[in-house]
């Protein structure tokens, strides 16, 4: 099993989102002091390792955003399927799916905290959080405090080599041969399983690429549904942003002036019944003015024809009579005609109130009605709801956007479909690769034991070595350390455990692996390490001298543990392929053994997984699968 990818987002003091995406071999991974080293490697543990207890997730949530602490790993199994586990750590949910080649999606497969780590558990081939961490796990404190190797050893963990002679010629020429064989079907099986690495992991990447192209396209439809709706609201992209006050002023004002103006049209309406009640007078149909003309003319026409000197006087009291009711009539006429202009004066004055009530309304409101003229509403309500609308949809725009950046980075969506023909004619080359030497991708793990076993037979230090309990030739097995037992005996136990290796086949290997690698680092000032009969290493220079641990400094104490540790990963690869991350192991090394030390991991890449983050960039080297964290 392998790592492909992670990704955290919330995670400590990670806020944005990080992706590290990682191939199978050796991988590098630079970051600067308080940048996330020690996150990342938690993060790996906790994700191949699904546990609900709160305990288990609270070192991982952000101070910043507790509420969103999340991580995602997806791993390569031994069978060349992908898995992706995602935990919110933040509420307590886990996620794992499995990548469907057909669909190109992952599909979902448990979201059941134990169902979850039953699986995980049949991925990491049964090897608990506490043995994984003891042996795949390498941090920085470990070699810096040399890696906890206790000065002494309790007897129930000591071991009891005893050196016994080596008849001359005792190597298998057929087994070296042999070994030499299954070596070169084991180099085919992994360029095999590499090549189909390479051929997924290109697949995964198209897809993503893919999905982002998708997204962009899904985006710009939105984009441009929105933009459509953003243009019959142009008119609004100028409105102030105090216009809700100006509107709620506006309809305040509105409303006492609906209030003021419905008091003076009722009373408008009863000057105006009072005026209608008030007909104008008009003297000529006036019936007293018309009796009084009456009486005058036939006065005048009983005068003149009919009256005689005897009954004169009846002629002066119909003209005084046709005068009074002339006068009368006249009276009463301008009576009427007065009452009238002044109702009629009142209703020009109520108007005028009513004119002068909307003129200053009107003034009142010139801001609201300026806008609402730019927006094209006919409303303050409805400019309200262009204004809103016009900033819901702006939003909606900017988001898009935001989402867009998110999806591009610094790169153009034609860069992006540039990339994606580009990969599209990689991943052809690479299936094409992959098929051509898919026969020799075969089981790598019974290839590795065979040659382990036939090294071990034709190794002279293996033949060496007769350990022995009671006997000489009595083989004795690594008895567990006691509680908070640290050191070699302790990560030897586990090795032996989960590796399902026997002591005498475990060690040798182990002090063969670490020999090398003391030596490679060291550039040959130390030419051997020990395991030593109480579980403390020894070394050997060049001169023959022979030191104990305790006896080393400070940085060559590191050096050990570092060597020891590669040395045990190495010598159990073959029964469990894990990957081995480091934590900034190097960093107590001065740069030339770091560089020394990348190529021992380098080495070690070729037959599992190794990830080291590092502070040092400058260790990466061509060739290397290389990330950044920031």
């Amino acid at each position: 099993m392998f790592l492909v990818e992670l990704v955290m987002q919330g995670v400590r003091g990670i806020r944005e989102l990080a992706r590290l995406r990682f191939q199978s071999g050796f991988n590098l991974v630079a970051a600067g002091n308080e940048s996330g080293k020690t996150t990342a490697v938690d993060a790996v543990q906790r994700l191949l390792f699904p546990n609900s207890d709160p305990s288990a997730m609270n070192a991982l949530i952000s101070r910043h955003t507790p509420d969103s602490s999340r991580g995602a790993l997806v791993v390569c199994s031994d069978e060349g399927a992908y898995y992706r586990v995602i935990q919110d750590f933040s509420k307590r949910a886990v996620n794992l799916s499995k990548y469907n080649s057909a669909s190109k999606e992952f599909s979902l497969l448990h979201k059941d905290w134990e169902q979850a780590r039953q699986f995980m558990d049949g991925l990491t081939t049964e090897v608990s959080e506490g043995d994984y961490a003891r042996i795949f796990l390498l941090r920085r404190e470990q070699t810096a405090d040399g890696g906890g190797c206790p000065a002494s050893v309790p007897a129930a963990t000591q071991l009891q080599p005893a050196k016994t002679a080596i008849p001359a010629g005792r190597t298998s020429v057929a087994g070296q041969a042999k070994a030499a064989e299954l070596r070169e079907m084991l180099r085919k099986a992994e360029e095999a399983a590499d090549a189909d690495y390479r051929y997924q992991a290109a697949k995964l990447a198209l897809a993503e690429i893919k999905k982002k192209l998708s997204s962009l396209e899904e985006i710009e439809q939105k984009k441009a549904e929105i933009e459509t709706s953003l243009a019959e609201l142009k008119g609004c992209e100028h409105l102030p942003e105090n216009l809700l006050e100006l509107i709620d002023e506006h309809e305040r004002r509105q409303s006492q002036k609906l209030a003021e103006a419905d008091d003076l049209n009722k009373e408008l309406e009863v000057l105006q019944m009072q005026y209608a009640s008030v007909p104008a007078m008009n003297i000529l149909i006036d019936k007293l003015f018309i009796s009084g003309v009456a009486v005058g003319v036939l006065s005048l026409l009983a005068g003149m024809f009919v009256l005689t000197a005897e009954y004169g006087q009846y002629f002066y009291i119909g003209l005084l009579l046709a005068l009074v009711l002339v006068a009368a009539a006249l009276y009463n006429g301008s009576r009427k005609n007065a009452h009238r202009r002044i109702v009629k004066q009142d209703i020009e004055a109520l108007e005028k109130d009513l004119a002068e009530l909307e003129k200053r309304f009107a003034q009142e409101s010139a801001a609201v009605t300026i806008h609402m003229r730019a927006a094209g509403a006919a409303t303050a309500a409805e400019l309200k709801e262009r204004s809103e609308n016009f900033r819901y949809f702006s939003s909606l725009r900017d988001d898009l956007e935001e989402q867009r950046q998110r999806i591009l980075g610094n790169a153009t969506a034609e860069a992006l479909r540039e990339e994606y023909a580009r990969d599209q004619e990689e991943a052809a080359k690479l299936e094409q690769a992959a098929r051509a030497i898919a026969q020799n991708n075969i089981d790598t793990y019974s290839i590795r034991q065979d040659i382990e076993r036939l090294e071990g037979e034709t190794s002279p230090a293996a033949a060496a070595w007769d350990f022995g309990a009671r006997e000489q030739d009595a083989p004795v097995s690594i008895a567990a350390p006691a509680a908070g037992q640290g050191g070699i005996l302790a990560e030897l136990s586990v090795a032996r455990r989960v590796g399902g290796i026997e002591t005498e086949t475990l060690i040798p290997a182990v002090e063969a692996a670490a020999q090398r690698n003391i030596s490679a680092v060291t550039n040959g000032k130390y030419v051997r390490i020990e395991v030593g009969q109480d579980g403390e290493p020894v070394v050997h220079t060049r001169d023959n001298e022979r030191l104990s641990y305790r006896d080393l400094s400070h940085g060559t104490k590191a050096l050990v543990t570092f060597c020891l540790r590669t040395g045990l990963v190495e010598a159990i690869v073959g029964k469990r392929r894990l990957p081995f991350v480091l934590d900034d192991a190097l960093a107590g090394f001065d740069h030339a053994r770091q560089q020394a030390a990348c190529q021992i991991l380098r080495a070690l890449g070729t037959k599992t997984q190794v990830i080291l983050f590092t502070s040092n960039p400058s260790l990466k080297a061509a060739g290397d699968a290389a990330a950044e964290l920031k």
